[in-house]
């Protein structure tokens, strides 16, 4: 009796983490500080793109992160679900291990064991790569002189023509000190650009082109039952989140379901 309660409830669970619907929601910083002479301009959004230009029109610099596609949520969660299922049989043959019958038994399935742990190991650091997301740096020349272009950190120099740009992608996160001049060094600039960016997995209750709502949870008194207290809504365009209360929610809900 007690093993099949013990089944049912492995069975509740995952069916419940089967139906849930989630998601991953990416979190963006960018940041841009030009420095020219005892005058400073800074720049800073939690948006997927940043631009900025030198205030003497001698270049811009535009950051961008990777956008969070419906196919990039999709890579996520198969490498999610390949990495689980490795650890879930690395684990297993460990077991099988631990009740060889022999020396040559042993022998051998601990190799395999071994190896199952190894391609758990990649698998789990592909997972976790597919989540780090790529950003980019743009510099563009938009004065009628080359510029000198110097990473002042790893000791690298480029040269761009007018109306050309220098890519540069960076870590994530990261942040680049860089001198930017004339090649006569007249004119002399220091930038500083950092980014950085994550993706944030969330059991959302409702998805369209303009946002994300997920519930906000909370016990029911003293009890283990938990219950939505309220609702948040994250817009796509600027990524800035509102709270709606549950009457909020449905109204929006059926709102939305009657525009279809």
């Amino acid at each position: 009796m007690m093993k099949k309660a013990i089944s049912l409830f492995v069975a509740l669970l995952f069916v419940s983490s089967v139906s849930a619907k989630t998601t991953y929601i990416p979190i963006y910083r960018s940041y841009i500080h030009i420095v020219n002479g005892t005058d400073t301009s800074a720049v800073s959004n939690n948006l997927m793109d940043l631009e900025t230009a030198d205030d003497n029109g001698m270049f811009k610099i535009y950051i961008e992160h990777e956008d969070v596609t419906k196919e990039k949520v999709k890579a996520i969660k198969r490498a999610k679900r390949t990495a689980g299922w490795a650890t879930f049989s690395a684990v297993m043959s460990g077991i099988s291990t631990a009740f060889s019958r022999n020396s040559l038994q042993y022998m051998i399935r601990s190799t395999t064991t071994r190896i199952a742990a190894q391609l758990a190991d990649i698998y789990n650091k592909n997972a976790h790569a597919e989540q780090t997301l790529l950003i980019d740096t743009w510099i563009e020349n938009t004065s009628e002189d080359e510029l000198m272009i110097n990473d002042m950190e790893r000791g690298l120099v480029w040269f761009v023509r007018p109306s050309e740009y220098l890519h540069l992608q960076l870590n994530n996160p990261d942040v680049a000190n860089l001198r930017i001049s004339d090649v006569h060094h007249n004119n002399i600039r220091y930038a500083l650009v950092a980014a950085g960016s994550l993706v944030e997995k969330k059991e959302i209750e409702w998805e369209d082109d303009t946002c994300w709502i997920y519930g906000v949870w909370g016990n029911l008194g003293f009890t283990e039952v938990r219950v939505v207290d309220y609702y948040v809504r994250i817009s796509k365009e600027d990524y800035s989140e509102k709270e709606m209360s549950i009457e909020e929610f449905k109204a929006y809900k059926k709102k939305m379901k009657g525009n279809k």
